[in-house]
């Protein structure tokens, strides 16, 4: 009888254990997992900005450039190319039309922003 109470014990475990998922989380201190930018998020960035291969802004010099993500404080182009970057990323992204400027000097100008993230919050 005790036979059988062991192999149904193996078995349930077995059972248990084959629908269980590794995420790669569990009991890992080696593994960080990266807080990423999501709307409503206030961010603080470095920028670079050129059109027609001249740059014509840059954070650079002046200090971080901080937003708020989705609330319109910058063109639609640069909202949604920091959300999903995280901390120390850097992205090199083009805007053309409704992304980028459109009204203004720079409406209907190829905008190129490369971007790091510096701070989530």
């Amino acid at each position: 009888m005790r036979k059988y109470a062991l192999i149904i014990s193996v078995l349930l475990v077995v059972v248990l254990m084959s629908g269980c998922e590794d995420n790669n989380v569990t009991g890992s201190t080696t593994q960080e997992i990266k807080e990423m930018v999501k709307g409503g998020d206030t961010v603080s960035v470095d920028y670079w900005l050129t059109v027609d291969g001249e740059q014509i802004d840059t954070s650079e010099g002046r200090g971080p450039f901080s937003f708020k993500v989705g609330t319109g404080q910058v063109i639609p182009g640069f909202d949604k190319a920091v959300v999903g970057m995280a901390v120390g990323e850097t992205k090199e992204v083009t805007l053309t039309g409704s992304d980028a400027y459109t009204a203004g000097p720079l409406a209907g100008k190829t905008l190129n922003f490369k971007i790091t993230l510096l701070k989530i919050n």
